[in-house]
């Protein structure tokens, strides 16, 4: 009678345990919003952690800030989605950030999509 008991218990906490750990269907689901990102006139450099990570060969890319950051973050040329960039332009883009919930593990986590150019001004 004892062991059925502390069977019962074990098999209690097990369940209660098994229920606790699930994760929300919310986590699994890609984030999406519309955010302001700035375009510098000026480029930078990156490197790609993947194929380069002794970070000996610099790759060319646009320098953005989404609105209410401070820094900015260097990128591919082609990180926004109908965006062409120009050297020597400065950009305020309105875009479709998603934030993907299960990325590829050897990728970003973050898309951007162009919805439109807000302003542009040739920095001379």
């Amino acid at each position: 009678m004892k062991t059925m008991k502390l069977w019962r218990i074990a098999f209690m906490m097990l369940a209660a345990f098994s229920i606790a750990s699930c994760s929300s269907y919310d986590d699994n689901e890609d984030k999406v919003e519309q955010v302001t990102v700035y375009v510098s006139a000026e480029t930078g450099v990156y490197y790609d952690m993947w194929l380069d990570p002794e970070r000996e060969n610099p790759i060319v890319g646009m320098q953005i800030q989404e609105k209410g950051d401070t820094r900015w973050s260097c990128v591919s040329l082609y990180t926004i989605t109908g965006f062409t960039y120009e050297k020597g332009n400065e950009y305020e883009l309105l875009v479709r950030k998603t934030t993907l919930a299960n990325p590829p593990q050897d990728d970003f986590n973050v898309r951007y999509e162009l919805i439109c150019i807000v302003s542009q001004r040739k920095i001379e």
